[in-house]
């Protein structure tokens, strides 16, 4: 979705608020990044919390950054009464620190680019109330990888077309924006029942009670890198988190739903009880539709040569999303973070 930035050369206070817990191993690759954002010296603020971490995430956390003026390190609050849990609860403990008018949030296992605060802080104009942002996976050149990086780019995609209707599909925390004026609007988390996506429900609420704008932009200037699922076990458990976060999700998002579950049963059985013209003209105008779409999205974030999986990707997408619904008939239970919920 194209989006105009404001021109406006003003810049507000920005806090960029990253929470981890136990990110021993990615912590200081992002620290690295955000210590090269470029951002107007004295406009900025980043505020590192520790979600009750039980390694050594907070020594990491405080030794490097004991020397730069910009990093704040703080502790989340114990207490997880009510509907302040997980992410939420470090999120809101760093909101009642941060002095900014806009905050920027990622993840501890991301990176981001140079730019990014001031690419993203340029979206914001009078009635913006939040900004999401793409996320791509960082690769190693493994197929994994690569079905990995481009089911997150179809998705996002989906949800970047959707805000033009005012009905966003979704979003993703670890790159995402919003005012303190939308946050204190709707309540912030302490309002908001709690999810195991905290960053969805913060954006259905801000869209649906804000009064303010939500945008959806595909800026390569805005996009952020994390770290691919390990295996398939840790990819199962990411989706069905989002699974059973996107529960309660708006008309559009059931019916975007129903159809690709239709799609995906007609892609891996279609020939059963279709005749195969039929059957070839449907999976034809699927293909085409798809690569439209995807084609945008991809040439603007310079990640064109990941079409060349897509034969491969709309099986990796019709297996998982045929199976995933089901796994929640035996057990409704997501683990995450080593937590359980």
């Amino acid at each position: 979705m194209d989006i105009k930035k404001n021109s406006n050369n003003k810049s507000p206070f920005v806090s960029v608020i990253v929470a981890g817990r136990n990110e021993e191993h990615n912590i200081g690759r992002c620290i690295n990044s955000l210590s090269k954002l470029t951002y107007p010296a004295g406009l900025m603020e980043i505020i590192l919390v520790n979600d009750n971490s039980t390694d050594k995430t907070f020594d990491i956390m405080t030794e490097l950054t004991k020397d730069i003026k910009t990093f704040k390190v703080i502790n989340s609050r114990k207490s997880n009464a009510g509907n302040l849990k997980a992410k939420a609860n470090a999120i809101d403990t760093a909101i009642e620190h941060c002095k900014g008018d806009i905050i920027i949030s990622t993840d501890a296992d991301c990176e981001v680019p140079p730019d990014w605060v001031g690419e993203t802080v340029r979206y914001y104009k009078d009635k913006t109330g939040m900004v999401c942002g793409f996320t791509k996976i960082k690769s190693v050149n493994t197929l994994f990888d690569k079905m990995q990086n481009l089911d997150w780019m179809y998705l996002l995609t989906l949800a970047s077309s959707s805000s033009g209707l005012k009905m966003i599909l979704s979003c993703l925390g670890n790159n995402l924006s919003f005012s303190k004026e939308a946050y204190e609007k709707v309540g912030g988390y302490k309002s908001i029942s709690f999810s195991v996506t905290e960053d969805l429900a913060l954006m259905r609420n801000i869209n649906s009670r804000s009064g303010l704008e939500v945008l959806y932009p595909v800026d390569k200037g805005c996009l952020v890198e994390t770290l691919p699922c390990k295996d398939l076990s840790e990819l199962f458990s990411q989706k069905r988190r989002w699974f059973r976060g996107g529960t309660g999700i708006n008309f559009l998002g059931y019916i975007v739903g129903f159809e690709l579950y239709i799609l995906s049963i007609m892609l891996v059985s279609g020939l059963l009880f279709l005749n195969y013209k039929i059957y070839l003209c449907l999976i034809l105008i699927k293909i085409i539709s798809e690569i439209m779409l995807l084609s945008f999205t991809l040439k603007k974030l310079d990640l064109l040569t990941l079409l060349k999986y897509y034969p491969l990707f709309i099986l990796y997408f019709a297996f998982y999303g045929l199976i995933l619904p089901w796994s929640f008939l035996f057990s409704r239970k997501i683990r995450w973070k080593g937590k359980e919920y």
